[in-house]
């Protein structure tokens, strides 16, 4: 008996959907052709989402370069995430810097 899996996508994630639902051989489902791609994939040893598994996370004790790594490689979507943080992050800063003067 089939599962049935539900996923949330965002608009530029459907946009490669469709693109890859019309890109499948014909006569085969979608749910096949994710099959056969995701088989495809985890047989690349050398695919980023594998080797990010495994890494450690960042932390305040991981280096620089590790940090330089992240910001020069991480998709653009995780990129605006990281912008967003960051901006937080520097206005958490200068509330602890107001508040250190006073």
């Amino acid at each position: 008996m089939a599962e049935i899996v539900s996923i949330s996508i965002t608009h530029a994630s459907k946009k490669i959907l469709e693109e890859f639902k019309k890109a499948r051989p014909e006569g085969t489902s979608l749910s096949k052709a994710i099959v056969i791609l995701l088989e495809d994939y985890l047989r690349n040893s050398s695919n980023p989402i594998l080797k990010a598994s495994v890494s450690n996370k960042l932390t305040l004790d991981s280096s620089i370069d590790d940090w330089k790594k992240l910001i020069n490689e991480v998709e653009v979507e995780d990129f605006v995430k990281i912008q967003k943080k960051h901006s937080q992050v520097g206005n958490l800063i200068n509330k602890r810097i107001s508040k250190c003067l006073t």
